[in-house]
């Protein structure tokens, strides 16, 4: 990645999407924190045109182990955050993905991130929708479960929406990056974790589970719905 393009990236960011200069306080962007975001930019643009209040935080100091990105909020703002400084995995991330696949992937992967904005400023945040109540409503399942269930609910959400992005704007490649959520998301060590999306997946491995939907947050929610009634 050359100078003048590394620049330009970070003047785009921080005149379109709201990032403060201190992120840039220590230098430039990275080559891997480039590539990602230069990877996902069709879908910060499309979130900006959504007005979804995002901003984007790059983290300076190492972060080894932790998710390469992530979503945040802090003062009524959604916090795109960068973890790529010493922190092998987002490198070895980008690595892993075939190359004729890997600026479809981190649009997906970029779209999962944006769709917990999207929840969040839909002020549906670890909401269910009518016709659903939580188990725990009569304090029977411990906070800490109920904790879990509410972040596999969310990341349920953002996988399916990160598989409508794809079948609206890369319809070639939906069974391509089905299969590498799947891939991605395994076999969990405790079935019904956190990251545990297997319900969402399943029902999502034929595109025509969504129906035609204005954006890919309103494509994903129906089938959403429906992987509900058989979470774990």
């Amino acid at each position: 990645m050359n100078t003048a393009m590394n620049r330009r990236l970070a003047v785009l960011l921080l005149a379109g999407l709201g990032l403060g200069r201190a992120a840039f306080a220590g230098g430039e962007l990275s080559r891997t924190e480039t590539r990602w975001l230069e990877g996902g930019w069709p879908v910060l643009q499309y979130a900006e045109a959504q007005q979804l209040p995002l901003d984007i935080v790059v983290q300076p100091q190492a972060m080894p182990g932790a998710a390469p990105l992530a979503m945040g909020f802090v003062d009524g703002r959604c916090k795109l955050v960068l973890s790529m400084r010493g922190n092998p995995s987002a490198e070895q991330t980008l690595a892993d993905m075939p190359d004729e696949l890997r600026p479809v992937l981190l649009q997906a992967i970029t779209a999962h991130e944006i769709a917990h904005c999207w929840r969040y400023v839909q002020g549906a945040w670890h909401a269910l929708p009518a016709g659903f109540a939580e188990a725990a409503a009569a304090g029977a399942v411990p906070r800490d479960l109920l904790a879990m269930q509410r972040t596999r609910r969310e990341e349920g959400f953002a996988d399916l929406v990160g598989l409508a992005w794809t079948l609206q704007h890369h319809p070639a490649h939906y069974a391509a990056v089905h299969a590498w959520f799947t891939r991605f998301r395994g076999e969990p060590a405790v079935p019904g974790s956190h990251h545990d999306t297997r319900a969402w997946l399943r029902l999502a491995r034929d595109s025509q589970v969504f129906e035609p939907a204005a954006t890919p947050f309103e494509q994903a929610f129906a089938t959403w719905r429906l992987g509900l009634e058989s979470e774990p």
